[in-house]
């Protein structure tokens, strides 16, 4: 494996990835390719080494200041001597690294241990830059814009899932119908995502999990429909072009829920709103963590933290289970954590959700969740979606 130092931030940086699996890439190149591409960052110069097919395109897209095709490194040749894989890509980049006289350099953690033994072999030394997520959390401008652009897009799909359960009608045994057929957790996901999809997103499983099939709190959802049950509706979808990613969750009831759940709706609001309340710089995500737990706790509610278990023999997870919150950006989880490991403090640029919820595995759960940016002189909320518990 290569080795790690910390003075791999003076190094250039060497990637050999594809900017669709890998957000670092695209974070740093805004070029994304189906197959991986070499990049080399050092200093205010950017280069890309691409194939032939992506020339064009990386010419126009790409944030690089210096485009070379690599048939300039012999991958013509390679190819008709019949050299592929990890031979073809490391003679690649020994040759491209040798023309700029370098015999060192960082790599993010990701680097393929293949590429990267046969490079050591040749006598290039790879050492591990291991704050990559570091780079991504302050955002840019055009960054938040995408962002915000997602979130839009969330909240419209999220309506039009609400609507349709406030158009549904209720059968005699409480089950919802939606124009003439029972209306299902499957069938409120597909009104979402089509949504989503119709602006140019994709959605891998909303969640939109009924009753007690919510106390899982990543429980996808399935089955039908039932009046005066809570839906946790959890939206997290990512534009197909700029890669950027939003998350929302609402906690929504076809008519008056149990009155055990309206106590938790209304303990998970009040939670929720002190954590957003206390975002700013230089707050840690475990001071925001902590917070909400304490709410919680207050209210009667058991929390992970060590002492916050009304019965500690009782192995079941309930009450808040879960962090308070998460980055999201080029990934759906990303730094900073708003959570027990959120030690590091909050940064102006920083995009974060604040999601507490509460679980009881007989009556399933609440989950609300906002998705906000540190400022200055502490956070714009970047959620517009009303907090309804009622349809």
């Amino acid at each position: 494996m290569p080795n790690s130092s910390a003075d791999a931030t003076k190094l250039p940086l060497l990637f050999y990835a594809d900017g669709y699996r890998f957000p670092d890439v695209y974070h740093t190149t805004k070029f994304l390719a189906p197959d991986p591409i070499i990049a080399l960052e050092d200093v205010e110069d950017l280069v890309l080494v691409v194939s032939s097919l992506e020339e064009g395109r990386a010419r126009k897209e790409s944030r690089a200041t210096t485009i070379v095709n690599m048939n300039e490194y012999g991958a013509q040749d390679l190819s008709a001597r019949g050299i592929s894989g990890t031979e073809f890509w490391v003679a690649i980049m020994k040759r491209f690294l040798d023309e700029r006289g370098l015999r060192r350099v960082a790599v993010p953690p990701y680097f393929p241990v293949a590429e990267a033994d046969r490079l050591r072999e040749m006598g290039v030394e790879l050492v591990l830059a291991m704050e990559m997520r570091e780079r991504r959390r302050k955002k840019r401008p055009d960054e938040i814009e995408a962002i915000e652009a997602a979130q839009r897009a969330t909240e419209v799909a999220w309506r039009e899932g609400v609507d349709a359960l406030r158009r549904s009608n209720v059968r005699a045994d409480r089950t919802l119908e939606l124009d003439g057929a029972v209306f299902t957790a499957e069938r409120l996901r597909g009104i979402v995502e089509s949504a989503l999809l119709e602006r140019g997103y994709g959605s891998e499983g909303a969640i939109c999990a009924p009753g007690p099939q919510a106390a899982d709190p990543h429980q996808i959802g399935t089955g039908p429909l039932h009046a005066g049950e809570p839906v946790v509706m959890d939206i997290f979808p990512q534009h197909k072009q700029t890669r950027y990613w939003a998350d929302m969750t609402r906690t929504v009831s076809k008519g008056e829920p149990p009155a055990e759940i309206r106590k938790i709706y209304d303990v998970v609001k009040r939670a929720q709103d002190a954590g957003i309340k206390a975002l700013r710089p230089g707050v840690t995500g475990r001071e925001i963590h902590e917070l909400v737990e304490d709410i919680i706790w207050q209210a009667g509610y058991d929390t992970m933290r060590p002492g916050q278990k009304k019965d500690p023999a009782d192995p079941t997870p309930r009450g808040f289970i879960h962090s308070t919150g998460h980055g999201v950006g080029l990934e759906i989880h990303e730094a900073p954590a708003i959570s027990r490991s959120g030690t590091m403090p909050l940064l102006a640029g920083d995009v974060v959700t604040i999601e507490p919820g509460v679980y009881d595995p007989a009556i399933g759960g609440v989950r609300l969740e906002d998705m906000l940016v540190i400022t200055e002189g502490g956070a714009r909320n970047l959620t517009q979606a009303p907090r309804e518990l009622v349809a």
